[in-house]
């Protein structure tokens, strides 16, 4: 695990060990180094090696996975993101003091996120109560509680990988008959599998039958209804889901209850995504899908003939690849509408995606909206110096049919620059040619590129001196 990073992990230390009653002489003979040193090290003046991080969190009782990169930079990115908010520019707070904070309360800083995020749902839930209240004063929608943001956390703390869940959607293959390989006919062996296990039966409604359904299980009569306008590989993937309701609730349940989820709001709403990774993992099976990624290096078409699956399902199912021992590339994955909307975001390669939206107009998933349907492939670079490699592809969403309002969604995904050469997008394009980097950020307010000509707001941690007489590329330059 790699502990490098710009959090100070010193204070962190010093609270817990003054909170377990150690004094440093105490503490530093345990783990073997001398009580000046461990003064640096709490006073934030020396780094922690990872051996010595290890004994001092076994002695205080410490998760050493709280200390990881990964962890600590998200954590510095979404509370730099809050604090990028225009009402906190009195305060003139720096990107050093917040990495300070985090360092030594990172429980407030998580607390400081759920305070936004209920503030934020706050802010939504009243505008819409109050367009509710222009149509019907009677019928008011109850509060949300932003239960997708927590779910999307406990999907990224199990780096999106549920190893319970793949053993068993392989069991369940193998019970069904569905052969390694390529899922012809998966959808008529699920039906009849449904069929003749829990005698349920598989219903395609016509759209003059009902135009709004997508899908709906009636329990009493024991009838799947699935809309005749959904893709061969929707279909697929709706039928794979029945099956894991039916068959993978033991399995399921014991995930979430291993996460401590409790609310009533998030339980659903991580079962169903917990649902959907098992019907992914069903039609697309742990070991033949990692090697036959990496034989034709990373190709989304081609796992997406070779399964019947969609352009999302796949990429999806990439950023799953995290077995201990067998690990493909480590993605990150973002969906957004043409509007910014980020509904679904993950990331293992360290890039840092905003927490509500608001990200970089020059990231290739929102420039990929000029030419949907194509994959864009970007070598993108922060503005800490890491440099990833990204592919993007928008496309039409929903039910086609005349009339019919069109929905438009990009899909991103990408990798640390070190595994380009793994990904067959990367033939044919010098990546050592520094010229072809793309600088991104994480948002306006907290990117450093002043002079960008695309950005809409001042950075949080600079003072704004505008000279009225001058106008550069950027109309925050300062003086």
């Amino acid at each position: 695990m790699n502990i490098e990073s710009d959090i100070n992990f010193g204070p962190r230390l010093k609270k817990q060990r003054i909170s377990k009653g150690f004094s440093q002489a105490e503490l530093s003979k345990t783990i073997g180094i001398s009580p000046s040193y461990l003064n640096l090290i709490e006073s934030g003046k020396r780094k922690i090696p990872l051996s010595l991080l290890i004994k001092a969190a076994d002695k205080l009782d410490l998760s050493i996975k709280d200390f990881s990169t990964e962890s600590s930079k998200r954590l510095l990115s979404d509370v730099m993101d809050v604090l990028s908010n225009e009402i906190f520019d009195d305060l003139k707070i720096t990107n050093h003091d917040t990495s300070d904070f985090i360092g030594s309360n990172p429980n407030i800083a998580k607390a400081l996120l759920t305070i936004n995020d209920s503030f934020k749902s706050f802010k939504e839930d009243m505008q819409n109560r109050l367009e509710t209240m222009d149509v019907n004063a009677n019928q008011i929608e109850k509060p949300t509680r932003l239960p997708v943001e927590i779910v999307s956390d406990i999907l990224q703390e199990n780096k999106n990988y549920f190893h319970d869940l793949e053993v068993s959607s392989e069991n369940l293959r193998k019970e069904i008959g569905l052969e390694t390989g390529p899922n012809i006919g998966s959808g008529s062996k699920l039906s009849l599998y449904l069929k003749e296990k829990h005698g349920i039966e598989v219903k395609i409604v016509t759209i003059n039958e009902d135009e709004k359904i997508v899908k709906r299980f009636d329990e009493k009569s024991k009838i799947f209804y699935l809309s005749e306008m959904l893709t061969y590989t929707s279909r697929n993937f709706h039928l794979a889901s029945q099956v894991a309701y039916l068959e993978a609730n033991d399995v399921i349940n014991k995930v979430i209850k291993d996460n401590n989820v409790e609310s009533e709001e998030v339980e659903p709403l991580l079962k169903l995504s917990l649902l959907n990774y098992y019907a992914a993992a069903f039609m697309m099976p742990y070991n033949d899908f990692l090697k036959s990624a990496k034989l034709h290096k990373y190709d989304v078409e081609i796992l997406m003939h070779h399964y019947a699956c969609s352009f999302e399902q796949v990429t999806h199912r990439l950023t799953n690849l995290q077995r201990l021992g067998n690990e493909g590339v480590p993605f990150h994955f973002l969906k957004t509408d043409i509007a910014g909307n980020v509904s679904k975001r993950f990331s293992l390669s360290g890039i840092h995606i905003p927490r509500h939206g608001g990200s970089c107009p020059r990231w290739n998933v929102y420039t990929a909206f000029l030419n949907p349907g194509k994959i864009h492939p970007q070598i993108s670079k922060m503005p800490d110096g890491r440099v990833y490699f990204c592919i993007a592809r928008a496309f039409e969403k929903g039910i086609e049919k005349h009339g019919m309002p069109k929905s438009f969604v990009s899909i991103g995904l990408g990798c640390d620059m070190k595994y380009a050469k793994d990904l067959i997008y990367s033939e044919g394009i010098d990546l050592n040619n520094k010229k072809l980097q793309m600088p991104i950020g994480v948002s306006c307010r907290i990117c450093p590129r002043v002079e960008c000509q695309q950005r809409a707001f001042p950075p949080i941690d600079k003072e704004l001196k505008l000279d009225i007489k001058y106008r550069g590329t950027s109309p925050y330059v300062t003086i």
